[in-house]
């Protein structure tokens, strides 16, 4: 479960910002990403209280994969890892999907 991991840096970068009370975490989380959001979710909800984050809420917005054929230049939405294109190429590059950003941070 990685997600952990994933929670603990996340609280890294809140770190600076610890003197404000922080009410809303809002991220985005890549189809492709490798990170499960209901997983993220529950471990961030894990760790909030000892992290001083209780009253936090965690907002997860999920990127669709979006991908461009090297082949036939087709812009394509793949559902998940090794599907083709369209035209049944495997020569694509990700466009989108793969991003994991702390997005908003949220002040009460």
């Amino acid at each position: 479960m990685h997600e952990l991991s994933v929670v603990r840096a996340l609280l890294t970068r809140l770190k600076p910002y610890q003197h404000r009370e922080i009410c809303r975490i809002t991220v985005e989380v890549g189809a492709m990403s490798c990170v499960d959001g209901e997983r993220l979710q529950f471990c961030f909800d894990m760790v909030k209280k000892e992290a001083g984050l209780s009253g936090a809420e965690l907002v997860i917005q999920v990127v669709p994969a979006r991908a461009e054929c090297r082949h036939c230049g087709r812009h394509f939405t793949p559902d998940k890892p090794g599907d083709a294109c369209p035209c049944s190429s495997h020569d694509y590059t990700l466009t989108s999907g793969r991003q994991l950003l702390l997005t908003e941070i949220g002040f009460g």
